[in-house]
């Protein structure tokens, strides 16, 4: 950094040596009575009172001229996030600043900052704007403004002898910018504010710009001078780039904001980590929203007692269930009515269970050979509940099992479970009371009406409102913890019509969870219910829930649909076998209960159906109903024959289009 004398020397005062008398003599850089002392005075003033140095003032570095003290240039101090520049108004973190080194408490001291470049600047420039005089870098008094732009300045490109004034902005400013971010022609820079559309961060604003006259580009001047490279963001764990449009490799699916999660138009331009294929918007780019640990966030949040969720596995679904279902029964003593109390020992053998009148139910032991038995060709069979469509494990051991039917209840599900919620006893729906039902068929399928998924299981049923419960939303808690947003707890709400901050789905139906304190962050039933680990019969290995956005190298295809994987999207993966599913194609079969079969005629041919779950693929995009030909473009239950393919539609038998020959 130049000296005070070498600063107004190159930008055209001339300076004298000499010894002043007179005690009213002030000098302009300490503002000390320069009287006796050996000075410089400016030849070009007519006054010779009007411009003194002391000798040693002279030298000191042209900074202490904008402020009483000297200052010390930082390179790695940590700032407010508000702090700015003196000269340029910008913000100065992560960049190298000078700041006061005095100890003084005056808050001048403390909230002066000048960036390193900015004290660097020229200090005599030409502008096209006053064409007579040379302009000279000089500080100003308070309430000056820039006569190009009219904002306040403290520096300023100034001739004296005129009195004009420009800000650094203003002083230098390019009239001419070639640009990366559009190469074919350069951009010229339009002074006077217009309404407009920039290209750049298609923000509509009256501002200033630079504009393309050739094919009427038109960006901000602010966008125009954005950083090539935020090295230090606070929002994200790597330095940013700026680019021009999304990257070729990421156009196979839309692209979102990583802060404020919207789209992201594939030709604006973007900031962008290649590590974790991470966007930002420019006009977020500036946020400050910092990133928060684990640790950070374990600490703040002060409810231990609340449930995490994602749940780390489908056997915690269950322990969920039994866990929140008790509760409830205290809470609601003597309005809630089960089959058998909670201390009694559960029967042996039950004759006729509501859910399954046709046969007994036997009380068995699960152990690890009921899970081993034929296989052989490594198709493990599991125990599924019929009631929770939960599995039976060594964890909850006990259940009750017609053989003949394959039909299975945890001894909880048969035995603990409310026959009736009372009134108020669900958060989302206490307005009326709701009965444990369950459909006759097991391929009569109804849809959740909070989660939105469908079930064949025991479900909760409002006839004043006709709404299906899922048994195991039924027992949701009304608040709980969320990984991806550890430092505030989520309260259960009815659904808001909003976009889900992990999947991006708009939740019109149902429940949601939603943060009270950050009023735009919320998750939908769906993501809630999802486990963090799980099993899918294509894989050997257990999946890991996957948060986006993830980095990975070249294209995933989900192992069951055969699509493409997106990044911005949950999926379940296996870091072993490197295979990935779609969370709804590794998650869905986990809601209903598959198998069971019926015997029917179809074009007079018998032919044995069996309840499955089809996904759409690339060889096989659409499935059709044989009966009836209703075309299915997206995931479905059909029914399906095991001999030759066929396929049906759930409402074919159920309406009597089938003719049925006998239910196995």
């Amino acid at each position: 950094m130049i000296s005070v004398l070498e600063f107004f020397s190159n930008s055209g005062y001339t300076f004298v040596e000499c010894t002043v008398r007179r005690d009213d003599t002030i000098c302009h850089t300490c503002n000390k009575q320069a009287q006796g002392s050996h000075i410089y005075f400016c030849t070009r003033h007519n006054d010779l009172q009007s411009f003194y140095l002391h000798i040693t003032c002279s030298e000191l570095p042209i900074s202490v001229y904008l402020h009483d003290h000297l200052l010390s240039l930082q390179e790695d101090f940590i700032f407010a996030e508000d702090a700015a520049c003196i000269m340029c108004k910008k913000r100065v973190v992560g960049s190298a600043t000078y700041t006061c080194g005095s100890c003084n408490d005056d808050v001048d001291c403390q909230n002066f900052y000048l960036h390193k470049p900015c004290g660097e600047f020229p200090q005599q420039i030409n502008h096209h704007k006053h064409t007579i005089h040379p302009l000279s870098l000089l500080p100003r008094p308070d309430r000056f403004t820039c006569d190009i732009c009219y904002r306040e300045i403290k520096v300023s490109y100034a001739c004296v002898d005129c009195n004009f004034d420009a800000c650094v902005f203003c002083g230098l400013e390019q009239r001419l910018l070639h640009h990366e971010g559009h190469k074919e022609h350069a951009l010229t820079l339009m002074n006077k504010e217009a309404f407009f559309e920039c290209e750049a961060c298609h923000e509509k604003a009256n501002d200033s710009s630079y504009v393309c006259t050739t094919c009427e580009f038109w960006i901000h001047k602010t966008c125009a001078f954005s950083p090539a490279i935020i090295q230090s963001p606070t929002y994200h764990h790597h330095p940013l780039t700026l680019v021009y449009s999304v990257p070729d490799i990421h156009l196979v699916f839309s692209q979102y904001c990583g802060i404020c999660r919207r789209f992201v138009y594939r030709r604006s331009w973007m900031y962008y980590c290649h590590k974790c294929t991470y966007f930002v918007h420019m006009k977020c780019s500036t946020s400050t929203m910092s990133i928060v640990s684990e640790n950070e966030a374990d600490d703040m949040d002060n409810e231990p007692d609340l449930v995490l969720f994602p749940l780390p596995s489908r056997e915690s679904i269950f322990d969920l269930i039994v866990t929140q279902c008790c509760k409830s029964q205290v809470n609601f003593q003597g309005e809630i009515s089960v089959a058998m109390s909670l201390t009694s020992i559960d029967p042996h053998s039950i004759e006729k269970h509501w859910s399954h009148q046709i046969h007994p139910l036997q009380q068995l032991q699960f152990t690890i050979c009921d899970n081993d038995s034929d296989d052989s060709d490594g198709d493990r069979r599991e125990l599924i509940c019929n009631g929770c469509i939960q599995p039976i494990t060594v964890s909850h051991p006990s259940y009750y099992a017609c053989i003949q039917c394959g039909f299975f209840l945890h001894s909880f599900c048969a035995t603990k479970l409310p026959q009736r919620l009372p009134v108020g006893a669900l958060h989302f729906h206490p307005q009326h009371s709701l009965l444990l039902q369950m459909k006759d068929k097991f391929y009569d399928i109804v849809v959740c009406g909070v989660c939105d998924y469908s079930t064949n299981g025991f479900y909760y049923h409002c006839q004043d409102c006709d709404i299906y419960v899922d048994i195991r939303c039924a027992f949701l808690p009304t608040r709980i913890k969320h990984e991806s947003h550890k430092h505030h707890s989520l309260v259960q709400r009815p659904a808001s019509n909003s976009t889900c901050s992990i999947t991006r789905y708009r939740n019109e139906v149902g429940v949601e969870y939603g943060c009270e304190s950050c009023s735009s962050f919320l998750i939908d039933m769906r993501c809630i219910i999802i486990p963090s680990r799980t099993k899918h019969k294509y894989d050997a290995h257990p999946l890991t829930l996957r948060n986006p956005p993830f980095f990975y190298e070249g294209a995933f295809y989900c192992e069951s649909c055969e699509e493409r994987v997106s990044n911005q999207d949950l999926l379940f993966h296996c870091s072993e076998s490197e295979h990935s599913y779609h969370y709804a194609c590794g998650f869905w079969l986990n809601t209903v209960k598959l198998g069971g079969t019926i015997k029917v005629f179809i074009a007079d041919k018998p032919h044995t159906l069996a309840l499955v779950f089809k996904s759409p693929t690339i060889k096989r995009p659409i499935h059709t109903c044989s009966r009836c030909f209703t075309f299915f473009h997206s995931y479905c239950f059909l029914l399906e024959c095991d001999g030759c393919g066929l396929l049906s539609c759930l409402e074919c038998p159920l309406s009597g289009k089938l003719q049925q020959i006998t239910l196995i």
